[in-house]
């Protein structure tokens, strides 16, 4: 799907002072697709700030290495700091339920706002939409941009939008991954990104906490509709015993459909504040999108999350039924 870049040229050549943001509990997406945003917005001689509603994971902080470019709304930013701010750009997202608490002051801002964006789902967020399905990642979708507006991908640029496209295909093993998703990855290796670096800084320094998680993760799994289905639970209580932290539960949902024979995965993840995070993973054409979207949830057809009001108690069988339904067993 092609898409118009002409609107963000037009907000670059007229604006200065640029915000970036994206989703609560940001991904390897979100935060390469910042990266490499900020990057473009600065060689055009923009003042930008990137502000999100989540703090960075310490799984990305290789992103920043500085600490400078990532700022947290709330403890580090508050609303009046951002005043002079004209326009907005919001990565990786389409819906204000994403933006957590960082969602009042976008829905108050009276400048530009741009969102840039491969999901599917989409409110009015009185934004001029960039989107295209179909794309792999939104990094992808900011390779382009750079593409369209002449910018340089400059190592650091190539690094945040590496780790973008190679984070939402699994590593480039996902269905989403095609011919020009490697020619993507080619382009921003040899413009400085270092695939080997990137990996071992993704996947190779877990914490003691977070590979306990997944000890306690894995021995919660349980399946359903003859094995079709599995599921897993992350409790409150399996934080605080293992000593993780809620960003160690990236990934998890992976391990439900590594099952032989298993066609839909879920991992239902207790939240601090109430309620409970689930994720959705399928791998024979069940639409996670449309299962999770009575839940008010959203995403991919082969991945997608959602965020229930009730516990574990209450959340658990309601989606479990209805992903029976789905499967019609």
């Amino acid at each position: 799907m092609s898409i118009d870049w002409s609107p963000l040229s037009d907000v670059i050549a007229t604006r200065d002072r640029f915000l970036v943001t994206s989703h609560v509990r940001p991904d390897g997406d979100a935060l390469g697709s910042e990266v490499g945003m900020v990057g473009l917005l600065r060689q055009k001689g923009k003042d930008v700030r990137v502000v999100n509603a989540s703090r960075t994971p310490p799984r990305y902080d290789f992103l920043d290495p500085h600490g400078t470019l990532f700022e947290h709304y709330g403890t580090q930013v508050t609303a009046d700091d951002l005043r002079d701010r004209e326009a907005i750009v919001i990565l990786d997202l389409s819906a204000w339920s994403q933006l957590g608490d960082f969602g009042e002051f976008v829905r108050g801002f009276q400048g530009e706002r741009i969102v840039i964006d491969h999901h599917v789902s989409q409110d009015d967020m009185g934004a001029t939409y960039l989107k295209d399905t179909s794309a792999e990642a939104t990094g992808t979708l900011v390779v382009r941009a750079v593409h369209a507006l002449k910018g340089t991908f400059t190592p650091e640029m190539s690094t945040g939008l590496l780790t973008a496209i190679a984070m939402d295909t699994g590593w480039f093993r996902h269905p989403n991954t095609r011919p020009s998703t490697l020619l993507t990855a080619a382009e921003l290796i040899a413009s400085g990104a270092k695939i080997e670096e990137i990996y071992r800084l993704l996947f190779e320094r877990s914490t003691l906490g977070r590979l306990r998680l997944l000890g306690e993760t894995l021995s919660s799994l349980r399946t359903d509709c003859d094995g079709r289905v599995a599921y897993a639970t992350v409790t409150l209580d399996d934080l605080t015993r293992t000593g993780a932290i809620p960003q160690d539960t990236e990934d998890l949902v992976d391990y439900t459909v590594s099952i032989d024979g298993v066609e839909v995965g879920l991992l239902f993840i207790e939240q601090a504040r109430g309620g409970i995070k689930m994720s959705a993973r399928s791998r024979k054409g069940l639409d996670c999108s449309r299962l999770l979207a009575p839940f008010g949830g959203g995403g991919h057809k082969a991945a997608a999350g959602a965020t229930l009001p009730g516990p574990l108690s209450e959340s658990l069988p309601k989606v479990l039924e209805a992903v029976r339904v789905a499967l019609g067993a």
